[in-house]
């Protein structure tokens, strides 16, 4: 063989190759959810086909870094990826948060900033707000709470110039939604079909477990092609472990640091806990040995603890037969869900007297769905 030919040998193998990444790529569709990026599962049979409802801008702020954070706001997040990562969807929880409640928020990333370094800095000292909101996931709470228990820090109280007003109505909505096709996202990602084949050899091969598939009951829950299995990360099976004496902790210092937040009189707490899938699914998993437990009920258990019922609320839109409350090929909320957890804060608030109790929102009850 030649040399020349040997070239036009290379870059035929070459260009069949790219070709076929190309292709891949345009077969996958782009990949949105991260349970089948990380998992090697194809968007054609995991990604939601429903439309989403999205607003045409967000309406709250995420802070890049804790500088961010630099005047006054109404309410500080304090969140992970259901918080922080959802910006790019126009569906985040916030959104219907603020556009229902008329009040300015602000998210800061709980995987980087704990709360002792939110209330430190100087926004936080000179302009408290009028609510703070720890927002976790319910497999990583105990790690990020029950600490509280044990010692509080010393932390000088804020010395606030001006106290916001307490309470205060709520207004109709101000912002009009509209809905998001699946596919839309941009696409022929090849980063994305190499990643997706090398995800899917290792689950082949045995060696990619971060990602679980579990079969479930009936369909229709999700509007995925597959729609009988679920798919969840693997350290969710880490709540079978936990004691009741771990769970007591984790009560005590979700308590406590919610007394540190309100000791200045200016400030109230709410909590927010993402239930993770395979609780949350749990009554629909064809092996109930497959479920993790609520560790929500129980921590709820000391009424103390201001917290929103996510598990009840959640698992309720699911049993009216509401698809995707969490994203079929992904371990988050779909639209509809984040507004049955908005919607559930904006009534414990009520409920708490932050909010007066006229004018209050009907909630998903009215709101279309397909």
């Amino acid at each position: 063989m030649t040399l020349q030919n040997y070239r036009r040998s290379l870059v035929g193998i070459f260009a069949i190759c790219l070709a076929g990444i190309w292709g891949l790529a345009a077969w996958l569709r782009p990949l949105d959810g991260d349970l089948a990026r990380v998992g090697g599962y194809a968007e054609n049979h995991f990604g939601w086909n429903t439309p989403q409802v999205k607003f045409p801008r967000n309406l709250f702020t995420v802070a890049r870094t804790l500088e961010d954070y630099d005047r006054y706001y109404d309410v500080v997040v304090l969140g992970d990826s259901f918080s922080c990562d959802q910006k790019e969807r126009l569906w985040g929880w916030q959104n219907y948060f603020a556009n229902r409640t008329g009040l300015s928020v602000i998210t800061i990333d709980l995987r980087r900033y704990w709360p002792v370094e939110v209330f430190q800095s100087e926004a936080y000292r000179k302009h408290p707000p009028r609510l703070f909101v720890m927002e976790s996931v319910e497999r990583y709470l105990a790690g990020r709470t029950a600490y509280f228990a044990d010692a509080l820090p010393d932390i000088p109280a804020p010395g606030p110039d001006r106290v916001p007003p307490p309470g205060g109505g709520l207004h109709p909505m101000g912002v009009e939604t509209g809905p998001s096709l699946a596919g839309t996202k941009a696409g022929f990602d090849t980063d994305e079909a190499l990643g997706f084949v090398s995800a899917s050899v290792k689950r082949m091969l045995g060696i990619n477990h971060l990602v679980l598939r579990i079969p479930l009951s009936q369909d229709a829950l999700f509007s995925s092609r597959e729609d009988r299995s679920l798919l969840v990360y693997f350290d969710e099976v880490d709540k079978r472990t936990i004691s009741p004496e771990e769970i007591d902790r984790v009560r005590r210092g979700m308590f406590e640091l919610q007394k540190l937040v309100e000791r200045d009189g200016a400030t109230r707490m709410l909590y927010i806990v993402a239930p993770d899938k395979s609780s949350i699914y749990a009554p629909w998993l064809r092996n109930p040995a497959d479920a993790t437990p609520d560790l929500i009920g129980p921590i709820s258990s000391d009424p103390r603890v201001q917290m929103v019922r996510t598990d009840r609320v959640l698992s309720e839109a699911i049993r009216r037969g509401i698809p995707d409350i969490y994203l079929p090929g992904d371990s988050h909320w779909g639209s509809m869900g984040n507004r049955v957890v908005a919607d559930a804060a904006v009534e414990e608030l009520v409920r708490l007297g932050f909010f007066e109790e006229g004018n209050r929102d009907p909630g998903i009850s009215d709101a279309p769905h397909p």
